[in-house]
C-alpha cells in the first residue's frame, strides 16, 4: 500500500471547522458591537434562545438534560446571567426550593438582536449562491454528519484502495 501524502489532501473536517470558527467570530462580533459591552459566548446565546421560545415553566434540571451540560457548568452560566440580568430566578408556589427561571426584559432583547445578528450572517456568508445550491449543501453536511456519527474508529483501512 502507498501511503498518500497527507499535507496534499483535501481535509474536509479542518475546512468545516475553520468555516465554523469564522462564522461563530462574525456573529459574536455583531453581537459585542450591538450589546452595550455584554460579552456572550455561543453556549449563552443557545441557553437564552432557548428559554426565549419555551412556552412552558424551565427549571434548571431540564435545562441539564436538554442542553446536556454538566450540573457545575449550568449552574455557572446561570448565575452569570442572573447577575448580568439576563435571567431571573423565581420561587414555585407550591415548593419554595424549587426554582423557575424566566427570561427577563433584558434578556428578551439581547436574543432578538443576537437572532437578528445570526440572520444577518448567514445572509451575507450565502450571498452569490442559490437557493438550489444551498440546499445541496445542506444536503451533504447532513449526510456527512451522519456518516461521521456512525463512523467507527475501528474499522479496518488497510483494505483500502488507492
Amino acid at each position: 500500500m502507498i501511503k498518500k501524502d497527507f499535507d496534499s489532501m483535501r481535509h474536509l473536517g479542518f475546512l468545516f471547522d475553520g468555516t465554523s470558527r469564522e462564522i461563530k467570530k462574525a456573529v459574536s462580533r455583531g453581537v459585542i458591537e450591538n450589546n452595550e459591552g455584554h460579552q456572550c459566548n455561543m453556549k449563552i446565546g443557545w441557553l437564552l434562545g432557548y428559554l426565549d421560545r419555551q412556552e412552558d415553566a424551565v427549571f434548571q434540571k431540564d435545562l441539564e438534560k436538554t442542553l446536556h451540560l454538566p450540573k457545575s457548568t449550568l449552574a455557572d452560566m446561570i448565575q452569570e446571567l442572573e447577575k448580568s440580568g439576563f435571567i431571573r430566578k423565581v420561587p414555585v408556589n407550591s415548593d419554595g426550593r424549587k426554582k423557575q427561571i424566566v427570561l427577563t426584559e433584558v434578556g428578551k432583547k439581547f436574543t432578538n438582536m443576537a437572532e437578528d445578528q445570526i440572520i444577518a450572517v448567514d445572509e451575507y456568508i450565502t450571498k452569490g449562491i442559490s437557493e438550489e445550491q444551498i440546499e445541496l449543501v445542506v444536503e451533504v453536511l447532513e449526510k456527512m454528519r451522519q456518516n461521521a456519527m456512525n463512523y467507527k474508529s475501528y474499522i479496518d483501512l488497510s483494505n483500502k484502495e488507492e
